[in-house]
């Protein structure tokens, strides 16, 4: 299995140093979409004309344009809409959800809207842009196609298209992978969920977080089952929170679920989940393979060690999934290498240094896994500032001179689960067979 950089022809290239796409076995990882061809910002193809402001809406036409990108990006890879396993959408506006949703209705097709994640968050890239998207593409040398999950104890999912096909599937499973939506505390009928409520006549005997977190924890307990999985196969997850004060509360119950060999983790701040009340929203890779170790946990004493319950990085067949980077010794906060003298406060970049430290960091897990950092097939920068967002990345570059991984970047609200942290850095990567 190799790493494979992929340039469509079809495509605006980018602005930055990263590939719009990589392929590495079985699975292709788009990079971040946006409406922009990267040379007048957003073009003509991705607003509405303001001669007609009346028809269409300029989140219609953004989705649109991201979808024929999206299309075009899996068909060079060898992929196709039909084959997604894995979707993600940063919006910066609740009240475009639904118009960007009808959009993928027909994107999609028959075939329903891969399982996916929605957050609403503080800012993309590209001024005026108000939806990006990454997922990640299937491609199978056996003609294999991926399996819906079928949750059956779990409710029905509400959303459905005009003709009734359903928008929202809970998982899928990909050969030995199975990815999962990005579950939330509803039963797709009030909203938040009864049993996820604190009850109002013993508000100091729950927690909001607590309850939120234990009901998505069982709905991807259900999700897995159906599945042929259980927790115990999960190699990565992905959290997505309202109030960073939360954490300390999932934390307690994710030791519950997760009570040896937890999975990689990363933990990422958001405004808001699309529906009232809702706090936390989860999603997991799952690996279930044929023969051989589920999963591997990596540990290096040459890289920071995890104060919360998350591994460095987890080991998946040829695949490592990392949890969340952040330039903090997990000792001190930020340490000193990783900020800015304030005794010399304008000769160096506070998130330049902190991109260093994590690029240190990466090398030294991947060490420790058997890989490098050039193998690298996927990442995604959130950002509490885009004031330093391209020094950063013109560090991150340096270290990716050929064939960088394809990213992904939002502005999110601060703090980050380390205060003084600017940036989380989520990835994945390849370990080699050198036999193939």
């Amino acid at each position: 299995m190799k790493k494979e950089a992929i340039f469509p022809e079809a495509l605006p290239m980018p602005r930055v140093a990263y590939s719009p796409a990589v392929k590495a076995g079985p699975f292709v990882f788009i990079s971040g979409q946006v409406a922009s061809d990267f040379q007048t910002g957003i073009p003509p193809a991705a607003t509405i004309n303001p001669n007609f402001p009346h028809h269409g809406s300029n989140i219609e036409r953004q989705t649109q344009y991201i979808a024929n990108n999206l299309r075009a990006t899996l068909e060079a890879a060898g992929s196709s809409l039909e084959q997604c396993v894995s979707f993600t959408l940063y919006h910066t506006h609740t009240q475009e959800l639904h118009g960007a949703s009808e959009v993928l209705q027909q994107t999609f097709g028959s075939t329903g809207v891969p399982p996916h994640t929605t957050v609403l968050l503080e800012e993309l890239p590209v001024p005026g842009c108000t939806l990006e998207t990454d997922l990640v593409g299937f491609v199978s040398e056996t003609g294999q196609r991926p399996e819906v999950i079928q949750a059956e104890a779990l409710p029905p999912p509400a959303i459905h298209g005009l003709n009734g096909q359903t928008l929202y599937h809970y998982g899928v499973k990909a050969g030995e992978f199975i990815f999962t939506a990005g579950l939330t505390a509803t039963d797709f009928s009030s909203g938040l969920a009864p049993g996820a409520q604190v009850d109002p006549n013993f508000p100091y005997y729950a927690e909001s977080a607590r309850l939120q977190t234990e009901y998505v924890l069982k709905a991807q307990q259900a999700v897995l089952q159906a599945a042929g999985a259980s927790l115990e196969h999960v190699v990565k997850a992905e959290v997505y929170m309202t109030d960073i004060q939360d954490f300390y509360r999932l934390e307690q119950i994710w030791k519950q679920y997760f009570p040896t060999d937890p999975p990689a983790r990363t933990t990422v701040p958001v405004n808001d989940l699309g529906v009232p009340g809702l706090r936390i929203a989860i999603n997991l890779v799952a690996y279930v393979p044929q023969d051989g170790p589920a999963k591997r946990t990596i540990r290096t004493e040459a890289a920071p060690i995890p104060l919360a319950h998350e591994p460095q990085a987890v080991q998946a067949g040829s695949f490592l999934f990392f949890s969340g980077q952040m330039a903090t010794d997990y000792r001190t906060g930020v340490p000193a290498e990783a900020r800015v003298d304030p005794n010399f406060p304008h000769y160096s970049s506070a998130a330049e240094k902190e991109v260093n430290y994590i690029v240190k960091n990466i090398e030294a897990i991947c060490r420790a896994a058997g890989t490098s950092r050039d193998q690298l097939l996927r990442r995604r920068g959130f950002y509490t500032d885009f004031g330093e967002f391209f020094t950063s990345f013109a560090a991150w570059a340096e270290a990716f001179p050929t064939d960088p991984p394809a990213s992904t970047t939002v502005r999110i609200p601060g703090p980050l689960p380390i205060p003084g942290c600017k940036v989380v850095i989520d990835l994945i990567g390849l370990v080699p067979d050198e036999s193939t």
